[in-house]
């Protein structure tokens, strides 16, 4: 089921030439525009050049508004002349028309061109405002990110589908500068923000309800042509977008086509990670230790990270089936999977967990015995035994065996 948006937005109204504005709904849903959240964090894809003219008032807008942090959003900067991957992408994935356009939720509202500050503040404020109202589908992005020294960094990443059926679609994960180190800067002077330097991961994905997509990779900004990468000044950004096709224009209302799919989730990380950052502890494991084969139960997992991150759970039933990192789970809290054994046996569970940084704790284990379940099932004998529990009530127990 679609995450709906749980208030009714009852009238924004956003002109061209004014700046942003937001209306009360009312006291405990106050303010769509002030510290709210939608159903989602929304993602602007903001394409300029260094030379561009009218690009410092739509790098000037986003900058105020992300810094205001009145809207659910984040953005990323696609200097094309000065990179080529980015500039490729704008021209190959969105059919640019021209410098300056965002586009927002992978092209759900698509701006172009900027005239002053306050005018693009205005309409990127509606953009936004409409992209965190619509529906979306339940995917839960984790994200870790751990410098790892020099101009390395690791990128952990994890995307949950909570829908009922199989999710489709896209996980992109950029690595990005917080302020340019490459004196990439816009013709009013002003160093560009939340800088594209290159993808950590950009492939489909085709997730089964419940299930989870997840990989790692270290980047090295020196091998890749950006030595001047520094750990205080990197953010890496992650989106999610389904595979349902709508009709995209970079020059709307119906210029410069392209194919446009939705941004479901977005989340951006700092380096949290390395020598700071502690593996979760083993985890304890619960629950029976003696049952009968075909019988449901519960077992409850729980793993401490002395960090306070969320942690997922790898476990090993002993019989041929795992789950691989089911999650996210806070830390400390307890996650309960029924498990039932469809063989008689004894049998090891093993878990470890491992937090959104990918660091991994040791095994935990619990050792489990499924015998073959008694019964009595000569009926003539049966009934006897019912007609003698009558006088003697030891049969009682002896039936219930």
């Amino acid at each position: 089921m679609r995450k709906i948006l749980p208030f009714l937005i009852i009238g924004i109204l956003v002109l061209g030439g004014l700046g942003a504005s937001a209306i009360d709904i009312d006291k405990e849903n106050t303010k769509l525009n002030e510290n709210s959240r939608g159903t989602h964090t929304a993602l602007g894809e903001y394409g300029t050049a260094t030379w561009c003219g009218y690009c410092r008032y739509a790098h000037g807008a986003l900058k105020e508004l992300y810094a205001e942090g009145q809207l659910d959003f984040h953005y990323i900067t696609y200097v094309c002349d000065k990179n080529s991957v980015a500039s490729s992408y704008c021209a190959s994935h969105y059919n640019l028309y021209g410098y300056p356009t965002v586009w927002f939720d992978g092209g759900y509202r698509v701006n172009v061109g900027a005239g002053s500050i306050p005018a693009a503040k205005s309409a990127y404020t509606a953009s936004i405002n409409q992209c965190i109202s619509r529906s979306v589908y339940d995917v839960n992005i984790v994200l870790g990110v751990t410098w790892l020294g020099g101009t390395q960094v690791k990128v952990d990443c994890t995307l949950k589908n909570n829908e009922g059926s199989t999710y489709d679609g896209r996980i992109q994960v950029a690595i990005c500068e917080k302020v340019s180190s490459r004196g990439w800067i816009d013709t009013g002077g002003v160093t560009y923000t939340q800088t594209f330097l290159a993808w950590a991961f950009n492939e489909p994905v085709s997730i089964s309800s419940g299930g989870t997509w997840s990989d790692s990779m270290t980047w090295d900004g020196s091998s890749n042509g950006y030595p001047t990468i520094t750990e205080g000044n990197t953010i890496v950004i992650a989106a999610a977008y389904n595979d349902d096709w709508h009709q995209g224009y970079s020059y709307p209302p119906s210029s410069n086509p392209f194919n446009a799919y939705y941004v479901d989730d977005c989340v951006e990380v700092e380096p949290g990670g390395g020598s700071n950052n502690n593996p979760p502890e083993i985890p304890t494991i619960t629950g029976p230790t003696n049952g009968n084969a075909g019988t449901s139960y519960t077992y409850t997992f729980n793993s401490v990270d002395p960090d306070g991150d969320d942690v997922f759970y790898y476990i090993k039933w002993d019989d041929g089936n795992v789950e691989v990192w089911d999650g996210p789970h806070a830390s400390g809290a307890n996650a309960n999977f029924a498990y039932t054994y469809t063989k008689e046996g004894t049998f090891t569970i093993e878990a470890k967990a491992k937090d959104i940084y990918g660091e991994e704790s040791g095994w935990g284990t619990l050792t489990v015995t499924m015998p073959r379940t008694k019964s009595i099932s000569n009926t003539f004998l049966l009934n006897i035994l019912k007609q003698m529990s009558q006088f003697f009530p030891i049969f009682n127990k002896i039936l219930n065996l």
